[in-house]
Formats: structure tokens, sequence, C-alpha cells
């Protein structure tokens, strides 16, 4: 059995080439972690000192720019002999107790994301920037204070080491989009902090852009698909139909059902994998689709509040045809598009028909998305239906903004039910096989 090896000397740790951690001394708490091109010492200690205690990461400093082994060891002894003598948390140690806050990020970030950004935000978004919070997390942990990640303590330095590090800089999952996007929401969650005096004035870390920031704006399609479409022409619909019909990827049977009910029924993705056999209501001959459906995109305080109302999408005889035959593999389940076996989750996900369009050959020229813009232009090319009808039918709700939507509580129904019986017998004339 080899003897363990302690990092406590200057050349060990040049030396050291595997990321990870490394103890510096025997049972000392301290350890030299290496991640990429970066060396940096953290001490480790319970506190409070009970049975309650939590493991405290404390930043020491960073190998050779800002602190050498025996600086570091001396430094950590220093700490922790103040953190017992004193029963302080040890981060807090070398700063006026009176200004500095014990938050730590974790409870900053679900504060401000629970209490202030889900009220102004669609359920759908809340839901991803949670998610992108919980991803950053894993790299910060639990107990990092919120103060330590001040710009005069080196938290500029840190949050652009955990987002490419998140991210995996360098291979090929890299997401440069999703790192500033990121770095967006932190500067939200920082801003948050200082106005509860978290936080020291002007020390947010990422109040500027990184100089590796990319931007966020997404790709173009490499062939613009809406473009195709003259009044003379349906451009590339035929085509992309035909690929539709053909499924050459040989997606199963619900997967192409969902596909061919997103292109009639004029509706996000989203509300589509997440129709129930519930919401058809056959005297009226549609389908009523709750108002706090995520897919519909009703911001949660609205929803709350009873200010979003259920969007109905009439059927048509070319939809009842469609899901007469589905009902023969699914009618008796909850959700017209189950996951059949799945015990997490009990419909289609929302990027499903996405990733259908893709396995069918449309990569990079059609996302699910885009088929609302082919909706809108082939319907203003190649029919007399007026913009507010089709947008209306799309769950757009420019009709509620401003003073039209105080005394404007129309639906025109009557003329969205024209335009959906135009569109799917639209679509079987450009060649869709139900």
């Amino acid at each position: 059995m080899s003897a363990k090896v302690y990092y406590d000397t200057n050349s060990k740790i040049r030396k050291l080439k595997e990321d990870g951690s490394k103890p510096v001394q025997n049972k000392s708490g301290l350890s030299i972690i290496k991640r990429g091109n970066s060396k940096y010492f953290v001490g480790n200690i319970r506190f409070p000192f009970n049975r309650n205690g939590k493991n405290i990461p404390v930043p020491i400093g960073v190998f050779e720019k800002e602190i050498l082994v025996d600086d570091a060891i001396s430094k950590w002894h220093k700490i922790k002999s103040w953190s017992k003598t004193n029963n302080k948390n040890p981060r807090l140690f070398g700063k006026n107790i009176i200004e500095v806050s014990e938050k730590t990020f974790i409870d900053v970030a679900n504060d401000w994301i629970e209490n202030v950004y889900k009220k102004n935000v669609k359920q759908r978004q809340y839901e991803d920037r949670k998610n992108k919070i919980n991803q950053m997390l894993r790299y910060i942990g639990k107990d990092y204070l919120i103060s330590d990640l001040e710009i005069d303590k080196g938290g500029r330095s840190y949050i652009s080491t955990m987002l490419k590090a998140v991210f995996r800089e360098g291979t090929e999952s890299y997401a440069p989009v999703q790192l500033s996007r990121c770095r967006q929401l932190l500067k939200m969650i920082f801003n948050y902090a200082e106005d509860e005096r978290y936080i020291k004035p002007n020390q947010n870390p990422v109040a500027k852009k990184f100089q590796w920031e990319t931007g966020t704006k997404r790709r173009k399609s490499k062939k613009n698909f809406g473009k195709t479409i003259t009044s003379e022409s349906w451009g590339l619909t035929p085509e992309f139909i035909d690929s539709v019909n053909q499924n050459k990827c040989n997606a199963d049977a619900i997967t192409d059902f969902a596909t061919k009910a997103h292109l009639l029924m004029c509706i996000r993705p989203g509300v589509i994998v997440r129709l129930r056999w519930s919401w058809y209501d056959s005297k009226k001959n549609q389908w009523i689709i709750p108002a706090d459906t995520d897919g519909l995109k009703n911001k949660q305080e609205d929803i709350e509040a009873g200010n979003c109302e259920d969007h109905i999408i009439p059927s048509t005889s070319e939809i009842n045809t469609l899901f007469s035959k589905l009902r023969v593999i699914t009618g008796y389940q909850e959700y017209c598009f189950p996951t059949l076996g799945s015990t997490q989750n009990p419909h289609l996900g929302e990027e499903t028909i996405n990733d259908h369009f893709k396995n069918i050959g449309w990569k990079g020229k059609l996302t699910a998305q885009q088929w609302r813009t082919i909706i809108t232009t082939a319907t203003q090319e190649h029919s007399e239906f007026e913009y507010e009808i089709i947008h209306r039918q799309l769950g757009r709700k420019e009709h509620l903004q401003g003073t039209r939507g105080h005394y404007d509580a129309s639906t025109l129904l009557k003329k969205r039910r024209e335009f959906m019986d135009w569109w799917s017998k639209s679509l079987i004339n450009q060649g869709l096989i139900l």
C-alpha cells in the first residue's frame, strides 16, 4: 500500500497535473485544488462546532499569484484558531464583521428568483433560469458567502473560471451563448444583493461583460424557409411536408402524430406535447387549453391573479381525423402524447418535435418554433385572413396590451375557426398525409 502524498512544498504543487483536490497536510483540512490552469488553496472545517455543523470551505488564495504553500499553511492555522476562539464562521476571518453579511450565495439566489424574478416572467422562463442557477451551484456549493464573491475579493476571476468549467470550455458541448446568459443572470442576482446590502456598493463581480463573451444571439438558419414563400408559391413547404410523411428516421408513431398535430394546430410545441384528452370539447368541436399551461407562456403572477384566459383551438375535420387515429394508441392515457413506460415524464418532452425536424433532415433549415413564421407568412400570402386573426390563434397577446386591453373583450372565434379550417385544408393540399 503506497503512502499518501501531501502537497506541502511549492515544487510538488508546481508539478501537479491532475485536476481535483489534494491534501496539503495530514488532517489539517487544507487542500490545493487544481482546475484547468488554476491552482488555489482551500481550507475545510466544520462550523458551528457541534453535531449540526456543516463543512465550510474557506478560500486561502491562488497559488503563486497570491500565496505560497508555507504562508497558506500559516494563514489556515490562524483562521482555524480565530474561528474556534470566537465561535465565528471561519470565512469572516480578517473582515469587519459588522459590515459583512453571512448570507450565502444560494440563500440570496433563491430569495431573488422566488420572491422577485418569478413574479415578472413566464413559468417556462422561470424554470429555465432556476435550472441554470442549480447548474452553477454544483460548482459554487451551498456554503459560499455572497460577500466572498465581491469584485475586490477575486469574485470576478472565480466566476469566470466557474462559468467555463460548468459549460465545459474546450469540449464539443461547449456553449458560449449559455455562458453569456448565465453571466447576465448572475448580474441580476448581485444587483439584488447590493440593493439588500448583502455586498458592498460597486462590488458586483459580473456587472461588465467578460472579454471572452460572444453574445447571446442565436445562429441564423442556413436557409430562411419563410422567405421561400411568395404569393405564387408555397416555397419549401411541400418538400418539408414530404419529409414529415416519409419519416425516414423511423420515429415512433406518437412522435409522428405529435409533429403533424403541431403543423395543424397553430400553437407552440410546448402546448402540443402537454395536450390532454379531457381538454377536447366534442360539443363545441374545440380544444380548451388551460391558462396555466406552460406552452402558453403566461406569467406566473398574472396566472395567480386570474388575469389570464384559457386558449381555444377550434378543431377541424382534418385534426379530428388525426386524433381519432391517435386515440386508438393513447386514448386510455391522460395525455394525448405520453411517453409510454416512463415514470418521470408523463408526456413527450418540449424538444421532441424540434428534434424530429432535425432527424428528418431539416436541421439548420427549420425549427418547430419557426413553423409559426411559416403559418403567418403562408396565410398572409395565400389568403384574405387578417394578421390579427392569425396571431390570436397562434397564442399571441398584443391585443391585450395598452388601452385596448382594457376595453376589447372580443375572441374573434368565428373567424379563427374559419382560419383553422382553411389552414388544415391547405396543408392537405400541400401533401400532408394524416
